[in-house]
């Protein structure tokens, strides 16, 4: 009996829960297996000097690259507004190409930093640490908010040593989530997956707690609102700003980016005040422009490291 409760416990996710409905090959199972052989990677990618790390990423995004057409469109079809162009564009298509390359070097980063988040941390500038502190002193907690470009992932180690308060990350419920939590909780992250309840994240909020959150990416399910974004007009998720307007808690905008292989900069934002809470869901709208206006500066700046490779709603501006 013992053997088969111990292969049922297999399929459960981390929250103890079965994810019938989990794509072919994409379920608990599968994510213990990638978790073991993300932890076996990190061993090994620890060890290898920085001079051999950068041939083996090039190699790895050359594979990708040639793989993954319907990965590059999608990219294309994202990144195109950072530059103004159509999707075909040849600058567009370079532009793609850079950013799988650097997202091949994240990846190294990552597996780097979780056997070493000692010598991680020793190498990572922070700016705008003090930003934190000031939308804290309100006492209704604060929201850090990103793009998925650069590497959050990478600092997940970051986030106990810069922000003074307990940090929960809101993850996709996904077999990738799954297998690496265990790692986040180690480092010093609790997890909330999106398809729980926003009230959950309130009361961390109300309890003066920290959420991270990316929202640049908004599921079907979720609700939106249309906002300028680069060269267009994007839908993205209302989440963030409700809580911000529901909680009274200060919007702060961060960003994760590499300097060299091995080396980061986590950019830290002034806050973003909350709107009052009665003034509905205009006012919610008002605060997502801002910081999509935030957002447009960041990924112009930094296109080639924006991993925009899911589906985005975008309609031209007037």
């Amino acid at each position: 009996m013992r053997l088969q409760e111990r292969l049922a416990a297999l399929r459960l996710a981390p929250d103890g829960k079965p994810r019938p409905d989990a794509p072919f090959g994409q379920g608990p199972v599968a994510a213990r297996v990638l978790r073991g052989t993300i932890v076996g990677a990190s061993a090994a990618a620890s060890r290898l000097p920085v001079t051999a790390v950068g041939p083996l990423t090039a190699f790895g995004a050359n594979v990708e690259w040639a793989c993954r057409p319907a990965k590059r469109r999608q990219l294309a079809s994202n990144l195109c507004h950072t530059l103004g162009l159509p999707p075909d564009h040849q600058d567009v298509r370079t532009l793609v190409r850079r950013e799988v390359r650097n997202e091949a070097r994240r990846s190294a980063d990552f597996l780097w930093a979780l056997a070493k988040p000692e010598e991680f941390l020793a190498t990572t500038e922070v700016d705008g640490r003090e930003h934190i502190d000031e939308a804290l002193v309100r006492g209704r907690g604060v929201l850090l908010v990103s793009t998925h470009a650069g590497g959050w992932e990478v600092a997940t180690a970051l986030a106990k040593a810069i922000v003074p308060v307990p940090t929960t990350a809101i993850v996709t419920d996904d077999w990738l989530a799954w297998a690496v939590e265990g790692l986040r909780i180690r480092a010093g992250l609790g997890i909330m997956y999106d398809s729980e309840p926003a009230s959950k994240a309130a009361r961390l909020l109300r309890d003066g707690e920290a959420i991270l959150v990316l929202g640049d990416y908004a599921k079907e399910w979720m609700r939106t609102y249309p906002v300028r974004l680069l060269d267009a007009v994007a839908e993205l998720p209302a989440g963030p700003v409700v809580l911000a307007r529901l909680c009274g808690t200060p919007l702060v905008p961060f960003s994760v980016l590499p300097l060299a292989p091995r080396r980061w900069r986590v950019e830290i934002e002034a806050p973003l005040s909350p709107p009052d809470r009665d003034r509905g869901a205009a006012a919610e709208k008002a605060l997502l422009q801002e910081l999509a206006d935030r957002w447009t500066a960041t990924l112009r700046a930094n296109a080639e490291h924006w991993a925009a490779v899911y589906p985005m709603t975008w309609r031209e501006a007037e």
